[in-house]
């Protein structure tokens, strides 16, 4: 697959799957005779292993570090085994404060009329009269 191929079907721009290479983010890809990046499955795995490292609030270098360390083989098993964790461990993290968001978002949804609403009036009202004190 090529690189425009691999760009459509990861998201990833071009110039940044350049990149992720270069910077040995992702491993060096297969080039056929005329020097064109051909992506195999196990490259693309990879991309999609940075993009989700990425979106758990990973990184470059701590993905790099895994990358690194899967190129050495099994003796760093345990190793990357840790990073693992620590990416879930940031991901629960995630989760935690999303679930409070929803919470609240929710409350509000479930409280609009009764609640909010006239909380919200209230605050508007003071901002209002406030802004034309200042004039």
């Amino acid at each position: 697959m090529n690189i425009k191929e691999v760009a459509k079907k990861t998201g990833v721009s071009i110039d940044n799957l350049r990149y992720y290479e270069r910077i040995g983010l992702i491993p060096p890809i297969k080039r056929t005779r005329a020097g064109i990046r051909d992506y195999d499955e196990r490259a693309i795995h990879w991309v999609e292993l940075v993009l989700k490292f990425k979106k758990a609030g990973a990184s470059l270098e701590f993905i790099k570090e895994y990358l690194h360390l899967a190129n050495e083989g099994k003796s760093t098993k345990e190793a990357r085994r840790g990073i693992l964790f620590e990416i879930k461990t940031n991901i629960e993290e995630q989760m935690q404060e999303l679930q409070k968001c929803y919470d609240m978002i929710n409350y509000k949804i479930e409280n609009y009329d009764d609640l909010c609403e006239p909380v919200t009036t209230e605050i508007i009202g003071q901002w209002k009269s406030s802004d034309n004190k200042d004039e």
